[in-house]
């Protein structure tokens, strides 16, 4: 059973945040955006979705899809999948910019999409 906040405050697409955002999903989202703007690895809002379960996707490129779960980053990488915890975002986004680093294809999809979505004015981080 889904319970809603019953301040009526809406998080982000209009879904209810939790109560305790400090130590949420959404929250860890938020800090690895802005890890990953500092290692030249631009988000936009449009790149993040919370699923029905609560939990948080960043979209970094097509096949790259970042989970935020309760205190864990989780995404694929040739094959497996990695895990990082959700309380050092700087470190998963090291990891991940490496990620960019090591198959350039990962960066050019990912400056086409900010092309394509990008509005005139919009924040990347």
């Amino acid at each position: 059973m889904t319970r809603y906040r019953t301040d009526e405050r809406h998080g982000l697409h209009g879904f209810p945040e939790p109560q305790h955002a400090s130590g949420t999903p959404a929250h860890a989202v938020r800090l690895l955006r802005q890890a990953l703007h500092g290692r030249g690895v631009a988000t936009l809002d449009g790149d993040v979705m919370r699923t029905a379960g609560g939990h948080y996707t960043l979209s970094l490129a097509p096949g790259l899809l970042v989970w935020s779960v309760p205190d864990v980053f989780r995404w694929f990488s040739a094959g497996d999948m990695v895990r990082h915890p959700s309380v050092d975002p700087a470190g998963a986004a090291d990891l991940l910019a490496e990620l960019f680093d090591r198959q350039p294809w990962l960066r050019h999809q990912r400056e086409y999409l900010e092309a394509l979505m990008e509005p005139a004015g919009a924040s990347p981080v």
